[in-house]
């Protein structure tokens, strides 16, 4: 009777072990006897954007800091919400909003509790990924990676079957071009050097965009600052906020500290913090990878995830408006479940469509649509969906933040026993 061979394993490269790349590689070693999984991270621990670094500019390897968290920093969704599904641990009710340092404390309570940290190799730095291509057949791609060890400065190609990235998105500041910017002189940031308000006392300053960065960031240094002009085009902004906090328009230019505004009116400014996002970037992925970031839109992504033209590398992270780790935990299992061909593909112009439909002003943006878009990979994959209390908590914080901005972040959040239904409590 002959021998039976074992089953070659598929070697899996994860770049980044912050919270996606934590939940990626505990996925994989789920189930060893398929995968073999190398976890490459930058760093020296784990949590990716959620490590807090006093410092800014560049890091003792000479590479930018990655983390724009801020000292202060609260999270804007509850914790008890923020919870992978398979370890829920962060149970915290009043406030319901965190601190930075508890979500990483929860990352490193998952990593022991699932034991990743022996598939992790610290301070390497992924330098390049180039497919290999066998007869056009994507299963049989593989993918040559260039690895940096920055202790030694040894530099190494390795082969791997399949490519999982999870590079965090919230560390290339994205600066808008102003007119008259080099006129300027007082002080100006992006949002991702920011750290502590305390520089800001007694000066008028203009905080532009509205997005959570700049809201809460602006609320912030509101208790230090003359006044705070919270500058953007948005929809205006209907919760009372600080006595001293102004929502006023978009900057048009500026000439010394003379702002412009988009509807013509001119105020004094003695510093500006740019709260205008990030780009996504992926300079370690060759052309022939054929990733393209086109006015941040990453193409051609099927469902925000799979690279079309290499389905054997998928970008972990990239929707925005979402509560991230519940949509990390499918988004994983579904590319593994791809792996394992428990998982079939539409044909490449189908999935090029799916590209196309996703392609307007916020080609990435989910928030409502999340839990179809999680429900879908559940589905395919058959493992259970997202339990209700998720959507019927963010729902339920998201309406408070629209009327309360100044203390939805302390609310109480209250799960029934039923496991949907949430009460949001001030």
């Amino acid at each position: 009777m002959a021998a039976i061979m074992p089953r070659k394993k598929i070697r899996i490269c994860v770049i980044g072990a912050g919270a996606a790349g934590l939940c990626a590689a505990r996925h994989l070693s789920h189930d060893l006897e398929s995968f073999e999984p190398a976890i490459f991270e930058q760093n020296i621990t784990i949590g990716g954007t959620w490590v807090y670094n006093d410092n800014v500019g560049i890091d003792n390897n000479n590479y930018p800091i990655h983390s724009s968290i801020y000292k202060n920093l609260r999270t804007n969704i509850p914790l008890k919400l923020m919870n992978f599904p398979d370890f829920q641990s962060m149970d915290q009710k009043r406030p319901s909003c965190g601190t930075h340092e508890q979500v990483l404390n929860y990352l490193h309570d998952y990593a022991n509790h699932f034991k990743l940290f022996q598939y992790i190799k610290f301070n390497t730095k992924i330098q390049s990924i180039k497919p290999q291509m066998s007869n056009e057949n994507w299963q049989q791609t593989t993918f040559r990676v260039t690895i940096k060890h920055l202790i030694t400065q040894i530099i190494e190609d390795k082969i791997f079957d399949a490519i999982i990235i999870c590079n965090g998105h919230y560390s290339t500041p994205k600066i808008p071009v102003i007119i008259g910017i080099e006129t300027f002189s007082g002080d100006s940031m992006h949002s991702h050097d920011y750290r502590t308000p305390q520089k800001y006392i007694k000066k008028n300053v203009i905080v532009l965009g509205a997005g959570p960065s700049g809201i809460d960031i602006g609320i912030e240094i509101s208790d230090y600052a003359q006044h705070v002009y919270l500058s953007h085009n948005n929809t205006r902004l209907t919760s009372v906020l600080p006595l001293n906090m102004t929502q006023v328009q978009g900057i048009e230019s500026i000439n010394g500290n003379n702002f412009t505004l988009n509807d013509g009116t001119i105020i004094i400014a003695d510093a500006l913090i740019y709260c205008t996002g990030y780009y996504f970037t992926f300079p370690f992925l060759t052309d022939e990878c054929q990733i393209k970031v086109i006015d941040n839109y990453v193409t051609p992504l099927y469902k925000h995830l799979i690279n079309i033209e290499h389905p054997k590398m998928a970008i972990v992270g990239i929707p925005s408006q979402v509560i991230p780790f519940p949509l990390f935990h499918y988004q994983v299992q579904y590319f593994l479940g791809l792996l394992l061909n428990r998982v079939i593909l539409p044909s490449k112009d189908k999935m090029l469509e799916d590209v196309k439909l996703n392609n307007g002003k916020y080609p990435h943006k989910l928030s409502h649509n999340q839990w179809e878009y999680n429900d879908y990979f559940a589905n395919a994959v058959g493992v259970d969906k997202l339990p209700l209390f998720y959507k019927n908590g963010y729902n339920a914080i998201h309406t408070l933040r629209s009327t309360n901005v100044l203390q939805y972040k302390d609310s109480e959040i209250v799960v029934k026993d039923d496991g949907e239904t949430v009460h949001i409590n001030i």
